[in-house]
């Protein structure tokens, strides 16, 4: 009887151990991403790992396109190759300038050596940018700069990037035998740097022809308005989506009314390209998001060994055009 009531107690110690275990191993597994208060989605801040030499953080417009979820893979892809890097994306949810603005001050205040940042605004982040290079932190650009000076910077010539889609537009709109007409244009927003270079080239591939390129429609912050202006235009030959955003936006509603227009897009995320397999988008502009992320990141630690000591270096990253025969 002793020896059966010794047994039953030492089966509920292990069995209250096994599950505090449990209970430990619970806790460890908390998500790798949280939602914060001031609307940002970001990585928990984890600890160095052992062997850490530098902290770098990848900071974006926001979180809604497949594009910046590429830049961030190229930046996983260099950290790992390099090793010892205790890198971290951060971005706004949307994208908002004061969010961003408070993504460069976290990073700082949590030791960042190091910043790869696609700028929302031109202008409006020059004090915190100054705050970050004044406490020692090596800024490179990707995608999108500001004015501030920075180590180096990585992104597509958009200028010439809006001539390869305007002269993309004029062969898909002669292979369907449409010799002239009205294109239009639908864009994010008007104060992108990216999205007027874009423009500016679209429309230069069109001067001296028998086509119209129409003033570009806003989408602000209203998707449905886009795809309304979309649909009271069906007297237009084609529409140039300049980024991946607008061009879903565009081929939403011209797939759900099946008018016929021509589109070129910018940017592939997975939706894009099922729309060029299906005949709906001619062809998009194919950037090297993943290029940006892992070149950036080589850059920037090549900065902090004092291997690089170069500044306001512009490294196009290329575009190449994407069609149904090259899918």
């Amino acid at each position: 009887m002793k020896t059966e009531k010794i047994y039953w107690i030492a089966s509920a110690v292990l069995t209250l151990v096994f599950v505090s275990c449990l209970g430990y191993y619970a806790l460890d597994e908390e998500p790798d991403i949280i939602v914060r208060e001031d609307s940002t989605r970001r990585e928990k801040v984890r600890p160095a790992s052992a062997g850490a030499q530098y902290k770098i953080y990848l900071i974006t417009m926001d979180q809604g396109s497949s594009y910046w979820q590429n830049i961030d893979a190229g930046c996983r892809e260099a950290a790992e190759e390099l090793g010892g890097i205790d890198y971290h994306w951060d971005a706004p949810t949307v994208r908002s300038i004061e969010e961003q603005q408070k993504c460069i001050d976290r990073a700082v205040n949590e030791g960042a050596q190091a910043i790869l940042l696609s700028a929302t605004s031109q202008t409006e982040l020059t004090e915190n940018i100054r705050n970050a290079t004044t406490a020692g932190v090596k800024l490179i650009y990707v995608d999108s700069a500001a004015t501030e000076a920075a180590v180096a910077t990585l992104m597509t010539d958009n200028e010439q990037a809006g001539r390869v889609a305007g002269a993309t537009m004029k062969q898909a709109l002669e292979k369907a035998g449409i010799s002239s007409g009205t294109v239009g244009i639908v864009a994010m927003n008007r104060q992108s740097q990216n999205t007027i270079l874009r423009i500016k080239g679209f429309r230069a591939a069109f001067q001296n022809t028998p086509y119209t390129v129409a003033p570009p429609i806003y989408m602000q912050s209203d998707w449905q308005d886009v795809k309304e202006n979309v649909r009271v235009r069906p007297n237009y030959v084609g529409f140039f989506g300049a980024n991946e955003q607008m061009t879903r936006a565009v081929s939403e509603e011209i797939a759900e009314s099946g008018a016929k227009q021509i589109i070129i897009g910018f940017d592939t995320s997975d939706y894009t390209l099922s729309m060029i397999q299906e005949g709906v988008i001619y062809a998009t502009m194919q950037q090297k998001p993943e290029k940006m992320g892992h070149d950036g990141l080589i850059l920037a630690v090549r900065a902090l060994k004092g291997e690089y000591t170069g500044t306001g270096a512009v490294t196009d990253t290329g575009v190449s055009v994407i069609t149904k025969e090259q899918l």
